[in-house]
């Protein structure tokens, strides 16, 4: 089974990658107005139970702490603002599979606290919130403190609203949001354009200058119903369910009908900021951000990209590549970045209210907010405290006759002691530390990467490591336990493993940046005894 999970995860890396290559560029912003503007919306699309990523490298995308201290750093740049979300919020998939339910429902928790401290006042949800059950559901969306807006969700009549009217800077702003939800046998839906168009109506009779319409369903259903329904300002689109731990890329925005509709990325890589500028008694806002020209700046930026990455292996190269190809791609980069510079840069309407959208990306070097941080930290303690518990009596499945089992690297000592002085300076030699260090050596999604044989015959489970802990020897080359009675038969170890072997296992995206490659990696494993 773990092996049929791991080659999934590696079909769906090759299916996404070229998303994935324009997931972690950044678009230039447009010079903002001097002014703070009227009224900011930070926008949420399809969390997914993303409470930080997980990987290799550092300065991954994504992290609530990290969103969370932003929002924080944006109250004097813009001191009236509202933070909504659209698509699935808690959960990663649909479904709890039994052994990580428990574990994905503390994180549920954490992520419901987290987002009320963030200031989340109501989303849109997605198949994946219902995971845990309407119980848990109904429990999560109190802790989360907002509002969970299905106006075509007439069952159960308790969960949802139709439509939410809060007042920021004395503006009236009203929220509705519709969704789809398929295969859940405890709700009832009605016709979503209907329930948006009826949503809007209650919306004006109760004075909402500003409308937004959350839509957790596929795009194109989004586009259309927006299409069928005008007078909404803003709307953000998020899935109807989310799978899997993969990244989608960025979305432009577009407007539709007089809306501007924006969508981000899934897994809180990124947040969309939508900043609406009030001239006189005006609330149709025209475009400061140059929206029409977004697809054109999105084909220069992975352009850009594309060619960045390609001039970085060739400078590798020395003087494989003539110095004057490396100057006509150099020439071309210049090129290519003066033309994004001139798009990059919208002029502000001379007359009327307008509209401004960027999307800022999730990073560590937004910092970490103190509250949301201690929560994580938190979850981690807590996680493996029941896993620790919970997995104290799985043990890994015997050895089959004529088969091998772990050793660990002790005992792989004994004969390569050069190469195993080489393996104590590497990463690998350390990953288990690391996951101890953070109190996540039992945690479900981390621990399989950290440890050698996991899952495998002879190997390791959740709790029962013993001498298998970090990224071993027997990772690459296979169970010695055979080879370390009979070195000298070939056929008893794996002495030359592929280097794709990392790939489908444990570095692909998104736990490794879209740029990682296993051949600027390999120097790092290899030493002495590897042809290194």
């Amino acid at each position: 089974m773990r092996s049929l999970f791991a080659w999934a995860r590696w079909a769906l890396w090759c299916c996404s990658c070229w998303l994935l290559l324009a997931c972690e560029r950044t678009a230039a912003p447009a010079s903002p107005p001097s002014k703070p503007p009227t009224l900011r919306f930070y926008a949420i699309s399809s969390l997914a139970g993303a409470l930080e990523p997980c990987g290799c490298v550092k300065d991954m995308l994504g992290g609530v702490d990290h969103a969370a201290a932003f929002l924080q750093g944006q109250t004097s740049d813009a001191p009236n603002s509202v933070v909504v979300a659209a698509g699935p919020l808690l959960f990663m998939d649909p479904a709890l599979d039994a052994e990580g339910g428990t574990q994905h429902l503390f994180k549920a928790h954490a992520l419901a606290e987290s987002l009320r401290d963030m200031g989340l006042v109501a989303w849109a949800p997605g198949a994946n919130d219902w995971a845990a059950g309407l119980p848990k559901l109904r429990e999560l969306r109190d802790k989360s403190g907002a509002a969970l807006l299905a106006a075509n969700l007439s069952k159960p009549a308790d969960l949802s609203q139709s439509t939410r009217l809060v007042e920021v800077g004395g503006l009236k702003v009203g929220l509705s949001g519709v969704v789809q939800l398929e295969g859940l046998a405890e709700t009832e839906q009605s016709d979503a354009v209907a329930s948006l168009k009826n949503a809007k109506q209650r919306l004006d009779e109760q004075g909402a200058r500003i409308r937004v319409a959350l839509l957790a369903m596929p795009r194109g259903q989004a586009l259309r119903a927006l299409e069928s329904v005008p007078g909404f300002q803003l709307a953000l689109v998020g899935k109807a369910k989310d799978m899997g731990e993969a990244n989608d890329a960025p979305i432009p925005p577009v407007v539709v009908n007089g809306t501007l509709v924006v969508q981000a990325p899934n897994h809180l890589q990124a947040i969309g900021v939508i900043d609406f500028f009030v001239r006189g008694d005006s609330y149709e806002f025209q475009d400061g951000s140059g929206i029409a020209e977004a697809e054109r700046r999105a084909s220069l930026e992975e352009r850009i990209s594309d060619l960045k990455r390609r001039l970085s292996v060739w400078e590798r190269q020395g003087p494989a590549v003539s110095a004057g190809d490396l100057a006509a791609r150099r020439r071309d980069l210049k090129k290519l970045e003066a033309e994004l510079a001139r798009l990059a840069q919208p002029s502000v309407p001379e007359k009327g209210s307008f509209f401004r959208y960027r999307l800022q990306e999730v990073r560590e070097k937004l910092g970490s907010e103190g509250r949301v941080r201690g929560r994580l930290d938190g979850y981690y303690r807590r996680v493996n405290e029941h896993n620790r518990e919970a997995f104290k009596d799985r043990r890994p499945e015997p050895v089959a006759a004529n088969q091998s089992g772990f050793v660990g690297v002790e005992q792989c000592t004994a004969c390569h002691a050069e190469e195993r002085a080489f393996w104590d300076r590497t990463g690998h030699a350390k990953a288990y530390a690391t996951l101890a260090k953070a109190h996540k050596q039992f945690n479900l999604e981390c621990v399989s990467c950290h440890v050698t044989g996991y899952e495998k015959p002879g190997g390791s489970t959740v709790t029962h490591v013993a001498e298998l802990t970090s990224v071993q020897c027997e990772v690459c080359h296979g169970p010695g336990s055979r080879h370390s009675k009979a070195p000298s038969d070939p056929a008893l170890i794996v002495k030359n493993p592929p280097k794709s072997l990392c790939a489908p296992e444990c570095h692909h995206p998104p736990h490794v940046k879209s740029d990682w490659n296993v051949d600027r990696a390999w120097k790092g494993i290899l030493g002495p005894g590897h042809g290194g």
